[in-house]
């Protein structure tokens, strides 16, 4: 391998680090959104384990993780809207 590497000329050399840094880069993205997808599910599953220990019903474990969310803002101005 470091033959092949000594025989290469130097514009040769930055192109092949170039296209091997791009690709170590864009595999690194890849990986950390997997893996960030990956710990918001645990973490998910793991508030939704706590909740049921605590004997909470599935609407108020609903509400919990809908609180902030859009879905959320929209079923308050529609109860608010229904109120008056």
């Amino acid at each position: 391998m470091g033959e092949y590497l000594s025989k290469l000329h130097v514009g040769e050399l930055i192109a092949l680090v170039s296209v091997c840094g791009g690709l170590c880069i864009a595999l690194a993205a890849v990986l950390g959104g997997v893996w960030s997808d990956v710990r918001k599910r645990e973490i998910a599953a793991g508030l939704k384990h706590d909740m049921l220990d605590r004997g909470m019903s599935p609407d108020e474990i609903r509400t919990v993780l809908e609180a902030g969310t859009k879905r959320s803002g929209k079923v308050l101005a529609e109860t608010h809207d229904s109120c008056h």
